[in-house]
């Protein structure tokens, strides 16, 4: 395995993503993927976890959104062609992933429940204490609430800070179907805070 020089690692820092990925495309430069790995792993993984409010979940979606860049670097960088960055390939990809996830997830949920159909369970009443929570913990709560596509839509505005035309490229939707779905997340989120307090 080849570790990297500090000259290595200024070199690698310099350069664009395009030029990491177009170094490992052309000769297997691993040093080079490497350095674009680590240098959109941690957002990734943000974005991950926060939509799939599971941290196992979010790094398995990020290894195998890593993989595809690997298996497959011209489709990365073919997305310049098609008006979007690196990192939105990057974002769409582990999106998609996040997406089936979330579907799985429910199938396996639907199958559970309908096993555990005859038991009755008895909800938990809330926690007083939960009412005096700090303001970060109401709103990430309200967020959770959010049916999955207005999280992930919210995700992506406010935590990634992506424009409409950005979060359209990555998730498939119309700029049009953005800007009125962030619209009623916000609505929803306002409500769900409301009726928290």
């Amino acid at each position: 395995m080849q570790s990297a020089s500090g000259q290595d690692r200024d070199r690698l820092k310099a350069m664009t993503d395009r030029q990491l990925l177009e170094a490992y495309a052309g000769g297997r430069d691993f040093l080079a993927f490497g350095a674009f790995v680590e240098r959109h792993e941690g957002p990734l993984l943000s974005f991950a976890a926060a939509f799939l409010r599971d941290d196992t979940l979010a790094q398995d979606v990020v290894q195998e959104t890593f993989l595809r860049a690997a298996r497959e670097p011209q489709r990365v960088l073919k997305c310049q062609a098609d008006g979007a960055t690196e990192r939105n390939w990057l974002l769409k990809v582990a999106r998609d992933l996040s997406v089936d996830n979330l579907r799985r997830r429910a199938s396996e949920k639907k199958a559970v429940a309908k096993l555990a159909a005859g038991a009755e369970t008895s909800a938990q009443p809330a926690d007083a204490a939960a009412q005096d929570a700090e303001e970060s913990v109401r709103v990430r709560a309200a967020i959770d609430r959010l049916r999955p596509r207005l999280r992930e839509l919210l995700i992506l505005k406010v935590s990634e800070q992506k424009s409409y035309k950005e979060i359209a490229q990555i998730t498939g939707l119309t700029v049009t179907n953005v800007g009125f779905l962030l619209h009623e997340a916000m609505q929803e989120l306002g409500k769900g805070l409301g009726a928290s307090r």
